[in-house]
């Protein structure tokens, strides 16, 4: 490449691709995480923003000139100094590779970026059972409350860090004049140097990691029950398990499932069946007996789907068994519209089926999750 006049050619096309691609799919993964439907998208995203982190990792170790972790500056004294002369030097000469508050920058967001990926497919073994990190749900579901709590956590570190980046060059194009942003568009950047150089292997290499990783996203997106989304819960069938169970309890509404509630709230539940929400059951002793024994079996407390664990770690020792009470359940139905529920095919909150397409079979995955039209009752 051609040196231009007070130019220099720092960045390479796979460097600006994959820099892009982290950009986009990080905006993406920010955007689908408040949809509880999109969850696969938001994985699937979420594994193009890994692989590019990798990527930078590798490009530092196999990349040209300016991309390596051996020509970033990383002296706590050189970034001081960096800081003053932005201050006293408006119109001061720029190096062609990473200054040093870039290099911190770039090193810094890649390892949070790495930890807040993996946090994220952490949780999404050990809260949806799913994927190849499904196997931790069984003995870490109690736990899922922290690793959220870190997947939250290290993406607004990212944002702030990114807002603080894109602060910075910004001030870099229109205070000191630098045109930065272009830099990353056509790879020069003004600033004298030496033209990097690329070689054919590395482009090719480069090339064939990029397509993986895409391929791996979509496949992941768009191929149902594969390696990376495959849950480890399977579908119920109520019915062959204990049909007194099924036929009594689907009779007037929803079938809910056991694993909804802590064994103290069915026994608590059945113990009112003469009140049953303003009715009387009328079920003989045998029978309640037998639906109270299955129930209390197959209760929360001996499942470890997420459902099951949040509504347990609210009202274990409540008694509580109306679910739409809770504070769980209205933290994740608060943002759906008033007019959902009015619809003629909702018509109460209670009806779970709805929108929750396999809730009678033990399934309430997020991707599951279908909204009916809005339609007002008549």
């Amino acid at each position: 490449m051609k040196n231009s006049k007070n130019k220099t050619y720092v960045w390479s096309f796979l460097g600006r691709l994959s820099h892009w691609m982290l950009v986009f799919s990080f905006l993406g993964c920010y955007i689908t995480s408040f949809y509880e439907n999109l969850l696969t998208l938001h994985i699937a995203i979420g594994i193009t923003v890994f692989g590019m982190l990798l990527m930078k990792i590798v490009w530092g170790l196999i990349g040209p000139k300016y991309a390596r972790w051996s020509d970033f500056s990383f002296s706590v004294d050189a970034l001081k100094h960096y800081f003053l002369e932005k201050i006293h030097n408006r119109y001061r000469d720029i190096n062609p590779g990473h200054n040093p508050a870039s290099s911190w920058f770039a090193f810094l967001v890649t390892w949070i970026g790495i930890l807040c990926c993996l946090s994220g497919f952490f949780l999404y073994g050990i809260q949806e059972a799913k994927g190849i990190f499904s196997f931790l749900n069984e003995n870490y579901i109690s736990k899922s409350y922290i690793f959220d709590n870190i997947h939250v956590f290290l993406v607004y570190i990212l944002l702030l860090m990114i807002f603080a980046h894109i602060s910075g060059v910004l001030i870099e194009q229109f205070y000191h004049k630098t045109d930065m942003v272009m830099a990353m568009v056509s790879g020069y950047k003004r600033a004298k140097g030496e033209d990097i150089k690329i070689t054919l292997r590395t482009k090719v290499l480069g090339t064939i990691y990029i397509v993986l990783v895409l391929f791996v996203s979509f496949y992941t997106y768009y191929v149902p029950e594969n390696i990376v989304t495959k849950s480890k819960f399977k579908e119920i069938s109520y019915k062959e398990q204990n049909y007194d169970f099924y036929f009594e309890c689907s009779d007037c509404h929803n079938l809910y499932p056991p694993f909804l509630l802590p064994k103290d709230s069915w026994i608590a539940l059945m113990k009112d069946q003469h009140e049953h929400y303003d009715e009387d059951l009328e079920l003989d002793e045998s029978l309640v007996k037998n639906i109270t024994s299955y129930m209390v079996t197959n209760s929360a407390e001996n499942s470890t789907k997420e459902s099951a664990f949040k509504f347990r770690d609210e009202i274990e020792n409540s008694k509580e068994y109306t679910i739409t009470k809770t504070d769980y359940w209205k933290r994740t139905h608060k943002d759906i519209p008033d007019e959902i529920f009015e619809n003629d095919i909702v018509e109460t909150k209670s009806n779970c089926v709805a929108c929750h397409k396999d809730f009678e079979k033990g399934i309430l995955a997020d991707i599951n999750i279908t909204y009916p039209p809005k339609v007002a009752k008549k």
